[in-house]
């Protein structure tokens, strides 16, 4: 078995993706995350995590991509979103100690 994590996409490929609540919607919508802490694993650039944040009482994303973990922190800065947080780690491994999601997503995540 590898041990090798994290295969990369690029970040780019957000765009054709589609909106965050419109995906959200096909899980039950904004009451799903609603005052609730979530974790998106497999986050990339952010696009998703970001779109739902303004509904939940805060957010994390989970990239192994270093790259698209500073795209997601770029773009959160950029519109202002300020309850989410972004770090480097594969779902394999989570690197939080005692930390409780009342949520996690994975939305476009190989």
């Amino acid at each position: 078995m590898s041990t090798e994590f994290g295969k990369r996409v690029a970040t780019t490929s957000s765009a054709l993706r589609p909106l965050p609540l419109v995906e959200l919607g096909h899980w039950g919508g904004e009451a799903l995350v609603r005052g609730k802490r979530l974790l998106d694993v497999g986050c990339g650039d952010g696009r998703f995590a970001i779109g739902i944040a303004p509904f939940a009482a805060g957010a994390e994303g989970l990239d192994p991509d270093p790259e698209a973990v500073a795209a997601a922190r770029r773009n959160a800065r950029a519109l202002g979103v300020r309850n989410v947080r972004f770090i480097t780690g594969a779902a394999q491994r989570l690197p939080y100690r005692g930390a409780e999601f009342d949520v996690v997503l994975l939305s476009w995540t190989l």
